[in-house]
């Protein structure tokens, strides 16, 4: 049996791509994230800038995946009193938190819009917070930039 590796397409504001390209962003959080341990899902995440960029912009590794309590999770990436309380916001249930740390960044030379998507591949939504993609995206990703 063969096994197709998965693909997550991560959508994410203008302002934290921005904030991950400058390198201040170091970790990803999610209220709602797939368990990066199955076997077929594939530890490189394709960042989706959202509108009003709307274009598959990069990749990165997730160096190192945790899911927790609040309280750990906060622990377990060296969070300052100031940035947990900024993401403290962001998690309204705290018993289970996703973070992804981030390394390997590469943004692509040739970004896919979500114009070029959906005329390539019909019926195509990047979802609001993330979904997996179809591998005939990730092939054109490789195919327009030489690497995912």
């Amino acid at each position: 049996m063969i096994v197709v590796e998965r693909y997550i397409l991560l959508s994410i504001q203008p302002k934290i791509v921005k904030e991950i390209i400058d390198g201040t962003k170091k970790f990803e959080f999610r209220k709602k994230f797939p368990n990066l341990e199955e076997g077929n899902v594939n530890k490189k995440i394709i960042i989706y800038s959202s509108k009003p960029t709307m274009k598959i912009i990069g990749s990165y590794v997730v160096k190192t995946y945790y899911h927790s309590d609040f309280c750990s999770l906060m622990n377990k990436v060296n969070a300052t009193t100031a940035y947990e309380a900024r993401i403290s916001k962001y998690f309204t249930n705290k018993d289970s938190c996703h973070a992804m740390e981030i390394s390997e960044l590469k943004i692509y030379d040739t970004p896919l819009s979500l114009e070029y998507l959906r005329k390539s591949f019909p019926g195509f939504v990047p979802g609001q917070s993330y979904r997996y993609l179809n591998n005939l995206i990730v092939d054109n990703i490789l195919m327009l930039n030489g690497y995912i």
